[in-house]
């Protein structure tokens, strides 16, 4: 038997069913003698006896000397870390009517629309980016920069998208930086896509939000930021996403402050667009903050040619429909209860 087989069930042993998660464990290997591909490799026998074989999760934790419970942590980790893709080539004759009415009402390039059933363990913007990964790849040609904003429906397309053929891509930040790494791994896409495209990676080293406007001018003024804002900028390709009226992720990732989420809805804010508080009609309110953002902002965006939104969701609603309205974005990823939603509005 090779350690592959054990390794859940010698965490399990040690640390108890509420112990490391397996994404995190390979930071406690190294007392336990364990090479740390030892991980992927569990993770992946798992999936492969799930989704190759056949098996269910009770045959898997049978197997393997683990629980029940485990077996289908281990299978939600193999679909985070990329190892699992499930495509579906399938279309329904009433969510290509919303994508054709979507085109028109909005004047889009295309509109794409997937289901909106959800789980516990598989939230709307993991849905979502799953679909959008298979809209990104036919783009993606040699020598394409990809300019790439943040969050989690975008890393779920990160972590979806298939490896492609195409050489010599760059992958470059739309926005600073996140601090954490609690919050990096939640929502940070573009060092994930760079990995998923054997990409060139560039990035901004700075916050999303500066703290005054004396420290934004000074990271402006420094060469790396100068030089690859220009990228972004001729950039042949976009892809963003959008907070809506909680501003959830900006507020989670500790970029915004309850104080400051307060503040910019009462200007007049319904959400953020590449870290900037935007109005009804999608365009940047005035509000301080706006001035503080590293990164290319909602007007400067639209010098790329292909801009591609993926969002959804009641609370996102109104932040959706204003970015459309205002030109943002050149072709849209929803679901289909966002994509009826907005036709209604």
């Amino acid at each position: 038997m090779q350690i592959i087989d054990v390794l859940p069930s010698i965490f399990e042993k040690r640390y108890g069913t509420n112990g490391p998660d397996m994404s995190r464990v390979d930071e406690y290997l190294p007392s336990l003698g364990i090479q740390p591909g030892a991980v992927d490799d569990a993770i992946a026998r798992v999936a492969h006896q799930y989704y190759v074989l056949g098996l269910t999760q009770a045959d898997i934790a049978k197997r393997l000397g683990i629980t029940r419970f485990k077996a289908h942590r281990m299978l939600a980790q193999a679909r985070e870390r990329g190892m699992v893709r499930v495509e579906l080539n399938v279309s329904s004759a009433s969510r290509l009517s919303l994508e054709d009415r979507l085109t028109e009402r909005f004047d889009l390039h295309g509109a794409y629309v997937c289901p909106s059933d959800i789980t516990a363990d598989v939230p709307l913007s993991s849905v979502i980016g799953h679909y959008a990964a298979s809209i990104v790849a036919p783009l993606i040609h040699d020598g394409t920069t990809i300019a790439v904003s943040w969050g989690a429906t975008l890393r779920a397309m990160a972590m979806a998208l298939e490896p492609v053929s195409a050489q010599n891509l760059s992958v470059v930040p739309l926005l600073g930086s996140l601090a954490t790494r609690s919050t990096i791994d939640r929502y940070e896409a573009s060092s994930v896509l760079a990995q998923r495209l054997n990409a060139e990676c560039f990035y901004l080293p700075g916050p999303i939000l500066c703290d005054s406007p004396e420290t934004k001018a000074a990271i402006d003024a420094l060469p790396v930021i100068s030089e690859t804002l220009s990228k972004a900028r001729k950039a042949e390709l976009a892809l963003l996403s959008i907070g809506g009226t909680n501003m959830s992720s900006l507020f989670d990732s500790g970029v915004l402050s309850s104080q400051d989420r307060d503040s910019a809805i009462a200007a007049g804010a319904i959400g953020n667009l590449l870290g900037r508080f935007i109005g009804k009609d999608g365009h940047q309110i005035d509000h301080p903050l706006n001035q503080l953002c590293l990164g290319i902002g909602p007007e400067e965006v639209r010098s790329v040619p292909v801009r591609i939104l993926c969002a959804g969701g009641p609370n996102k609603l109104a932040a959706i429909s204003g970015a459309l309205d205002a030109g943002v974005a050149t072709m849209l990823v929803t679901d289909e209860t966002t994509a009826n939603a907005l036709l209604t509005r």
